[in-house]
């Protein structure tokens, strides 16, 4: 059989996603955030945990994780019983005894109800025996100027420039089988990211459909989507998760989705590297 003609999803971006990761079960965690607050970990199950910022009840949740590498992993949970919605993830990073966690909002803007707001903290875990020190996860701008083709599933592939600390630009070639362009909506496709050092070679690439979201206003069925992008290149591949709002106009659902991609360089034409960003002075 050939496989590219093997049945699956369509309009995905799941086939290449890593299957769940379980290895943390019965592991517990202080983060020890540079904000001033502890947040607890203890990973009950499969799929369970507890958490709660030191001083507070435990609650419960359940978690996705993915790893980046041996010793990195993407772990994702949303707050249960929380609306507007909230997310929570972390990088936890065990060959640095790092953290990075990234808070995800829904409806914090009263004109945009649907926007997502992100906040971002560093910090370290907790070991017994051993001194935090003062390294960090930092934000970075050692990206910048990188271009790369993500192959998301058999035959749909996007390409990525990292040209700004705050902005990204992508675009789909017409060989990819995407079912969309941004480009049949918007005036381009920047839109605002955070690009984080987790090590060498390892970065999360973080991502809102904030310009399309306020652009598009509901014409446009990815609804400010926060995109976590956890790439390592020396493997050239990236594990990651959505979380916002699907759907057109007030018919939406909540999205959350773990998906995965392998990468390659790819070149751009100096024009699309140079054009301006309509949406900054």
């Amino acid at each position: 059989m050939n496989l590219k003609n093997y049945p699956r999803p369509v309009f995905t971006i799941t086939q290449y996603c890593q299957p769940h990761c379980t290895e943390l079960k019965g592991s517990s965690f202080k983060f020890v955030m540079d904000t001033g607050y502890d947040f607890l970990l203890t990973v009950t199950g499969d799929d369970t945990c507890e958490w709660n910022l030191a001083g507070d009840a435990p609650k419960t949740a359940h978690y996705g994780c993915r790893k980046a590498d041996d010793t990195t992993y993407l772990f994702d949970f949303e707050l249960e019983g929380v609306e507007p919605r909230e997310n929570y993830a972390f990088v936890i990073d065990l060959e640095q005894y790092l953290v990075t966690w990234v808070h995800c909002r829904i409806g914090d803007n009263p004109r945009l109800p649907l926007l997502i707001s992100s906040s971002y903290s560093f910090g370290y875990i907790e070991q017994e025996g051993r001194e935090p020190g003062l390294r960090r996860h930092s934000f970075t701008g050692e990206l910048m100027g990188t271009t790369v083709e993500w192959h998301w599933r058999t035959g749909m592939f996007t390409q990525h420039s990292y040209y700004s600390p705050v902005f990204y630009r992508i675009t789909w070639p017409a060989e990819s089988d995407a079912d969309f362009t941004i480009g049949d909506w918007l005036p381009s496709s920047d839109d605002v990211t955070r690009y984080i050092k987790i090590k060498d070679k390892m970065f999360l690439f973080c991502l809102t459909e904030e310009m399309l979201e306020r652009s598009m206003q509901g014409f446009c069925p990815f609804r400010s989507n926060n995109m976590l992008f956890l790439q390592n290149y020396d493997r050239m591949y990236h594990v990651g998760r959505t979380f916002g709002t699907f759907g057109f106009g007030n018919d939406t659902a909540p999205r959350r989705t773990f998906f995965g991609a392998f990468g390659n360089p790819v070149h751009f034409e100096n024009n699309f590297l140079t054009a301006e960003n309509p949406y900054t002075v």
